[in-house]
């Protein structure tokens, strides 16, 4: 324990800490020193020109959202209240293989659904994203992945089902090599999307190597996460082996009733890898609804024959999110427009498509409770929310996320344990994507904290109103500061822009 400091910025006083690492708690203070945290222990003697009772409550490190789609999010909307109000002090961007860069290729993706203040101008490369995030200050700290689908849309153009030229790789591995020079984590693939869906194995692997070259991670939306799950994971895992990159594979699940069971095979699959050397490991959000593109749905055939990446789904249990050309659609299910217009659903989806724009995202209810449980209590699972909070009835994921698992999964099931909980929202995450100096609390550390209650912890987001923070999560602090204070946003804008291995 170090006490020197006789004064501190702030003290954090009489909660039990869970410091990220899986172990018991402690009870203890903690003294805060500019964004620092400087003391752990007794601080009854000391004085702070700030406090917060903890008394009764539990204190963790701040959450990292390892799968965040906030690229754009963070610079439109800074002060991120859906993510800061769940106890998310970090997110990690560019997930899904749509990163922030090349600028012109990103904004085709995610301006519509984003558009950017006049005063954030373009940036180049991934350098100069993370500088713009610096410079816009958002409240929260931001990491960035760098996403095939752009690279593969700036180097190939318009003529994307065909292989990439020899040119056209070394283009994206020039990008990459940009990137991670930058600081970027590593590097994203979605393969149920355009264009990424065109991409065979071996381009990936010669991409992904660059980051492998810099020890990067693999962050990849698997080719299919239904009928062909298994093979899907053995793909990802074969490119992170070739590429030299470590392998996370995103949103962990079995799509589609008829594969409802598959993630014990899967699960079996990576921890062979593990056993093998390799560091192979997953995130997931504690639903059993997902949220995608509806072209997606379309092109994967999901609500026909059902053989694509997403599996078969009806169209009831399709419900449409964010919906820009058409507001009045967003909270409709597809099947009510099938009635209303007495189309088969595939043309009922292609119309609102036709009508609203390509960037109409959905809500589909496609996974089983047992296999979400069975993934969260695994311990290659972190956490990651895979929200985006546009339109009036976006996923609850994007508000939820964390209090869901605090409350429903930890407190109220008993599937994982609170440290086990916590070390999956912060430490565990934090050195998979080598966050120096997050993740956990310890003297020296960033002081980014989440204090909760973990009798009351629980989301309010539903389907039906989704746009609700949790309860029981009153203080969140950020690089030292209060973002959040007795459950408020204080408007600070403290976050900056994280560099691989770079404190």
């Amino acid at each position: 324990m170090n006490t020197s400091h006789d004064r501190f910025d702030l003290i954090i006083r009489g909660g039990t800490i869970y410091d990220g690492s899986g172990g018991e708690p402690v009870s203890a203070d903690i003294g805060v020193t500019g964004d620092r945290i400087t003391a752990l222990g007794d601080l009854t003697e000391a004085a702070a020109a700030d406090e917060i009772d903890a008394s009764g409550m539990a204190v963790a490190p701040g959450f990292i959202d390892v799968h965040s789609h906030d690229d754009f999010h963070v610079l439109s909307s800074p002060d991120v209240e859906h993510n800061v109000y769940q106890g998310i002090t970090t997110v990690v961007v560019g997930n899904c293989g749509f990163g922030a860069a090349p600028y012109d290729a990103a904004a085709e993706r995610q301006g519509e659904l984003y558009a950017l203040p006049p005063e954030v101008k373009p940036w180049v490369g991934y350098g100069g994203y993370l500088d713009t995030v610096d410079r816009v200050k958002p409240s929260l700290n931001v990491a960035a992945l760098v996403g095939h689908n752009t690279l593969r849309v700036d180097a190939m153009g318009d003529i994307q089902q065909v292989p990439p030229s020899i040119d056209q790789v070394t283009h994206m591995a020039g990008w990459v090599a940009e990137g991670m020079e930058a600081g970027a984590v590593g590097f994203s693939t979605g393969l149920i999307y355009e264009p990424g869906r065109y991409s065979e194995t071996d381009e990936i692997a010669a991409v992904a190597t660059v980051a492998g070259g810099y020890g990067g991670v693999y962050a990849t939306h698997m080719r299919n996460e239904a009928e062909r799950l298994v093979q899907a994971v053995e793909e990802a895992i074969a490119i992170g082996q070739t590429s030299g990159c470590s392998v996370q594979i995103s949103h962990h699940k079995a799509s589609g009733s008829d594969n409802w069971g598959a993630v014990e095979r899967s699960l079996e699959i990576i921890e062979a890898a593990r056993e093998r050397g390799l560091d192979v490991t997953a995130d997931q959000y504690p639903y059993t609804s997902g949220s995608t593109r509806l072209v997606a749905v379309l092109q994967n055939g999901a609500l026909t024959e059902g053989t694509g990446g997403i599996g078969r789904v009806q169209a009831k249990d399709v419900l449409l999110a964010t919906s820009p050309g058409r507001p009045e659609y967003e909270g409709r299910s597809l099947a009510s427009f099938v009635d209303d217009w007495d189309l088969p659903a595939e043309d009922a989806a292609q119309r609102i498509i036709d009508e609203a724009g390509e960037h109409v995202y959905v809500v589909i209810f496609m996974m089983d409770e047992g296999d979400v449980r069975r993934v969260l209590a695994h311990p290659t699972t972190m956490i990651g929310t895979d929200g985006i909070p546009r339109g009036s009835k976006p996923h609850p994921r994007a508000w939820g996320t964390y209090p869901r698992i605090l409350g429903k999964y930890v407190r109220d099931e008993g599937v994982i344990s609170l440290q086990d909980a916590v070390r999956k929202m912060s430490g565990m995450p934090a050195d998979k994507f080598q966050l120096a100096g997050r993740g956990y609390i310890r003297e020296g550390a960033f002081a980014d904290l989440v204090v909760f209650d973990p009798a009351t912890v629980i989301d309010t987001a539903t389907y039906e109103d989704p746009k609700t923070p949790p309860t029981g999560m009153p203080h969140v602090i950020v690089n030292g500061v209060p973002v959040v204070r007795d459950g408020r946003h204080t408007q600070a804008r403290v976050g900056r822009a994280l560099r691989r291995g770079r404190e």
